[in-house]
């Protein structure tokens, strides 16, 4: 068999037809379809089971109550049978009819991982949006030459376990799976630990695969309750699978230290002071505290980006625990508007 896919199934009956008609549609036909009913509240479970009665031979259907997309994928692994692992969202559906061109590049490389362009749509709207990776397209890159290039994907590239493919066998020999605590943000620390272990890494631009951009997604709520928490746990896991599969670099450290100050701190900042929650002061004084910020500052000096902007005096103040000047900051002029 060529190609499985893995597909978390939680709460997208809208979409979910879509997504697997997308996949039906497919010239190349040597594959299965594993569909993962996390113990979807709405009609999932039903349609998933209506695909496998009429797709017998195609559809492999798992039934479990709800523990997150990690632990739904991981299933997906242990039992896949093709050559390479596609991982897809539910709510997303394949564009054209190049997978079976995707698969050719793979196995001709003979790659670990193929890490590919895709598309990007709003609901309803034609995928037109390609984008593609930062690195030399239709190179094959060496674990070595990996090593030296890994600090500059901590940004977008290791994003989406969707826009990679991956052979089986290398995930399994290595015991590669989803960290199961992980509920949200579950695929950044996996790819890390994919590329970080891959010998062969196709860069290609065969798009596809659409990301679907809903106002209702799972990642785009209002309020994430703990989203610090969640993003230092995954932070934890990046460096230690960075530590355990690498030659330590520092331009690692000082990347990832970068992109959590630049990125992260503003992120989860806005996801506290952009909505009217209690205990905002405490939230921001555990966050700069924590083991990724204190790392964080250590690593990358904040004068490399110093302004007159109050966003800088602000790192500033987190930087050098001064709380309440960044709380006041924070509520009072930075996210005003809002409050």
């Amino acid at each position: 068999m060529k190609l499985s896919y893995i597909i978390p199934v939680y709460n997208v009956e809208k979409y979910i037809r879509q997504c697997v008609d997308s996949i039906l549609n497919q010239t190349m036909d040597d594959y299965e379809i594993i569909l993962v009913d996390d113990g979807s509240p709405d009609n999932c479970p039903a349609i998933c089971d209506e695909y496998k009665e009429k797709y017998p031979d195609k559809v492999v259907v798992i039934h479990k109550e709800n523990e997150g997309p990690s632990v739904a994928r991981n299933l997906g692994i242990d039992i896949a049978k093709g050559d390479y692992i596609f991982f897809a969202d539910s709510d997303d559906y394949l564009v054209g009819d190049n997978i079976g061109l995707l698969y050719k590049v793979a196995i001709q490389a003979d790659a670990d991982v193929v890490h590919n362009s895709f598309f990007c749509a709003k609901d309803d709207e034609i995928p037109e949006s390609i984008c593609r990776s930062d690195f030399i397209r239709d190179k094959v890159y060496t674990h070595e030459e990996i090593e030296e290039i890994i600090g500059d994907m901590v940004y977008s590239e290791i994003q989406f376990m969707w826009r990679n493919l991956y052979k089986t066998d290398f995930l399994k020999k290595n015991g590669l799976k989803l960290d199961e605590y992980l509920k949200r943000v579950e695929d950044p620390p996996f790819n890390l630990w994919a590329f970080c272990l891959s010998e062969k890494m196709l860069v290609t631009d065969v798009p596809v695969y659409c990301y679907r951009l809903r106002n209702e997604s799972l990642q785009r709520q209002k309020y994430v309750p703990d989203y610090d928490l969640w993003i230092c746990y995954q932070w934890s896991l990046k460096i230690k699978y960075y530590e355990k599969s690498c030659i330590k670099n520092g331009n690692f450290y000082s990347e990832i230290a970068r992109y959590t100050i630049l990125s992260m701190l503003p992120l989860l900042l806005g996801n506290v002071y952009k909505n009217n929650i209690n205990e905002r002061r405490k939230v921001l004084k555990r966050l700069g505290n924590s083991e990724m910020m204190r790392r964080s500052f250590k690593d990358y000096d904040i004068k490399k980006f110093k302004s007159k902007s109050l966003d800088w005096w602000m790192t500033w103040c987190v930087k050098n625990r001064l709380y309440f000047i960044a709380h006041l900051i924070c509520e009072k002029i930075l996210y005003r508007k809002v409050l």
